[in-house]
């Protein structure tokens, strides 16, 4: 007879592995396969490190979103392109590791604003599932600076502040602005080599090292990931109950229905409502957990404000020595400016920027190095900014795959001309600081880029009815006994902070409603 798993997991990203741990942790029979559209690549490799440095190439490249694969056909351009990592671990593989929480008034953001959705939870609610995720990344933070309310201290001390961050430091202070430590998913092993696309020691929090431990374990021998296999289709034996997954291995061409007790949908925030819509059948018409017609609506992400400023001269002979922000602040974060778009500020991670070995490499003698390294100098202030659902914005199934035969992906997103112009106010806020710092902003200097896919969130969200969104507030897709969701899509909102550490809580507390609900049986 074939084999019925307890769990089918559906994406091998930071939800799908935590889930995962937790299941086999608490009981190390568990029998969970685990489906992952893209290929497995290792991580902590010599050979891929090197040509990251030598090359600016890192193994998971050839992952990212093309723009046939993923258009965009709204007002404002939304960007795919290096993005998404579709491989066995996800975006952890290339993620900055930063790892905010929400605040306690993104969870009602309707009810503050009259603008998107509430969260049919509160930051009370999750809060200590937000402790126990920033023990599992290893979070490095400074808990004195209080931007949201905290049982416990940080697991880590923050990193410091670097000398080029000086100038803006002043600046901020001079203008009233808290500066912060960014909170980072690192450990103490960190060598700061600068390499954290691609790092050599695992020393950045990245789901597939978790992932390798858990398949080299003895004890979970029922555990299986079948990479290179995206999945097609979700059957249903009735309205409220998921009988199989129906997949496709990409390296034989075979297609497989395998049985589970429970599904948990985590291939993020394009693919898990694609998914949802693509499974059509006499229960559901319009997709599974679609009938009103909510998969794939609210796409949301945060927009990029850049102000960058020069200076003639860098006596200090600055550069940047991370390949992430030291220095942040929240002080715009605030219930205040929930109405017009929070926006969350950080000195660029890449500025100012001069790469001594490539200097010695095209053949720069010490004097000319010299010269350069204490000549113009850019920095810039970035800052992330919050948007709203709504619900014409969305993601759509295009007809044909891609090269991983996932369904290929449309975009429609607009902003209202009050948004804009709430974006160039926020901008002015910014360019203040770079003026305080006594840089000179060029004709370029200041914009708003476009928002894209590297945090989106809001394609199936959570809320309390059916009528209003996709999953209820344990992640169960609301009709269906057996079907869960956990990705960035599930977010009602998207604050103005990134979404990985909020996400990690999310599924450390789903983890828990599963351990429970199996004990019952």
């Amino acid at each position: 007879m074939k084999k019925k798993y307890d769990y089918i997991i559906v994406g091998s990203g930071v939800a799908g592995i935590t889930i995962a741990k937790n299941l086999l942790e608490h009981n190390p029979l568990t029998s969970i396969l685990m489906l992952e559209a893209g290929p497995y690549i290792p991580a902590k490799e010599r050979r891929s490190w090197w040509d990251y440095i030598t090359l600016n190439r890192t193994p998971y490249d050839f992952t990212y979103d093309t723009s046939w694969e993923a258009k965009s056909v709204g007002d404002i351009n939304w960007i795919s392109s290096g993005a998404r990592v579709k491989a066995v671990g996800g975006s952890t593989m290339h993620w900055g590791a930063w790892s905010m929480r929400f605040k306690p008034e993104d969870f009602q953001l309707f009810t503050n604003t009259g603008l998107g959705a509430d969260w049919p939870i509160s930051y009370d609610d999750l809060e200590s599932y937000y402790q126990r995720a920033e023990e599992y990344l290893s979070v490095c933070g400074d808990e004195t600076e209080e931007w949201s309310p905290r049982s416990k201290p940080y697991p880590m001390p923050p990193f410091e502040w670097t000398a080029a961050d000086g100038v803006m430091l002043e600046a901020f202070e001079a203008l009233g602005i808290k500066p912060g430590k960014m909170p980072l998913a690192r450990y103490r092993k960190c060598f700061t080599t600068g390499t954290c696309k691609y790092c050599p020691f695992g020393s950045r929090f990245s789901a597939v090292n978790i992932l390798t431990e858990l398949l080299e374990n003895k004890k979970y021998k029922n555990f299986t990931l079948r990479a290179n296999t995206p999945v097609k289709k979700i059957n249903c034996s009735s309205k409220d109950k998921i009988d199989s997954i129906e997949f496709i291995d990409n390296t034989t061409g075979e297609i497989s229905n395998e049985k589970a007790n429970q599904f948990i949908i985590c291939s993020g925030s394009y693919e898990t409502p694609k998914l949802l819509m693509i499974s059509k059948n006499e229960h559901w018409e319009n997709g599974v957990g679609n009938d009103a017609d909510l998969c794939g609506r609210f796409i949301i992400s945060h927009s990029m404000l850049k102000v960058r400023g020069s200076t003639p001269t860098n006596p200090e002979r600055w550069f940047q020595e991370y390949d992430f922000p030291t220095l942040m602040s929240r002080s715009y974060d605030t219930p205040e400016r929930q109405k017009i778009g929070k926006i969350f500020l950080f000195k660029d991670r890449t500025q100012p920027n001069q790469d001594i070995a490539s200097l010695m490499i095209q053949g720069k003698t010490p004097d000319e190095i010299e010269e350069i390294m204490s000549g113009p100098m850019t920095m810039e202030l970035q800052a992330f900014m919050e948007e709203k659902g709504k619900f014409e914005n969305r993601l759509e199934i295009v007809e044909g795959t891609d090269r991983f035969g996932l369904p290929l992906t449309k975009i429609t997103f607009n902003r209202y001309e009050e948004e804009n112009e709430n974006a160039l106010k926020n901008l002015e806020i910014m360019k203040e600081v770079v003026l305080k710092m006594g840089y000179e902003i060029g004709k370029d200097g200041a914009t708003v880029q476009d928002p894209g896919a590297h945090h989106t969130t809001g394609t199936c969200r959570m809320g309390k009815t059916a009528e209003d969104s996709v999953t209820d507030m344990n992640l169960k897709v609301h009709g269906i006994s057996n079907l869960y969701l956990c990705s960035n899509g599930v977010f009602p909102t998207g604050s103005a902070v990134n979404p990985t550490l909020t996400l990690t809580a999310l599924s450390i507390r789903l983890s828990e409603k599963l351990i429970n609900e199996s004990q019952t049986y």
